[in-house]
């Protein structure tokens, strides 16, 4: 667009260029730049957003007044509303200390020296001292599970066909 309209053109663009630069003092400002209009948008979008949170706040309010509305209202006997305790017989009354008593056990097993069959000379460690050999002697390499043919592969068998009516 620049190439037809030729020298003529660009020195009239320059022309406007030199117009509408900045004066340099204080309180000048370019004067393509329309200060009324963009503090009018400002505004009207601060008012904008104001009315819709304003309707967001009075919709969620609505909406609560509307979900209470709509629960169950609570029994007034009160053996209703009251903890009801399983039928008898209670076998665990206080599952939670039972628990802990449970983890407590383990960990004074876990971690301490012992017995397990004393006639037959088998013993337990700690976790951590077996965790201590077991990296320093490292594990016994296992067999394998499945017959290894000579050629190194598995072995294939055929499974035998069922008798009936050929397709």
């Amino acid at each position: 667009m620049a190439e037809t309209r030729g020298r003529a053109g660009a020195d009239a663009d320059v022309a406007d260029a030199a117009t509408h630069r900045r004066a340099g003092g204080p309180g000048e400002f370019d004067s393509d730049l329309d200060l009324r209009a963009i503090v009018t948008f400002g505004v009207c979008l601060a008012l904008v957003l104001g009315v819709v949170l304003t309707i967001v706040w009075l919709l969620l309010g609505l909406f609560r007044i509307e979900s209470l509305a709509r629960d169950p209202r609570p029994s007034p006997l009160r053996e209703e509303n009251g903890p009801r305790l399983p039928p008898e017989p209670r076998l665990q009354p206080s599952p939670t200390a039972d628990m802990e008593t449970l983890r407590s056990e383990e960990d004074a097993i876990l971690g301490s020296y012992g017995w397990v069959d004393r006639p037959a000379g088998i013993g337990r460690i700690p976790v951590e001292r077996a965790i201590d050999i077991l990296a320093a002697t490292g594990l016994e390499p296992t067999p394998p599970t499945t017959p290894q043919v000579a050629a190194g592969g598995p072995t294939k068998t055929r499974r035998p066909r069922r008798p009936g009516p050929k397709p």
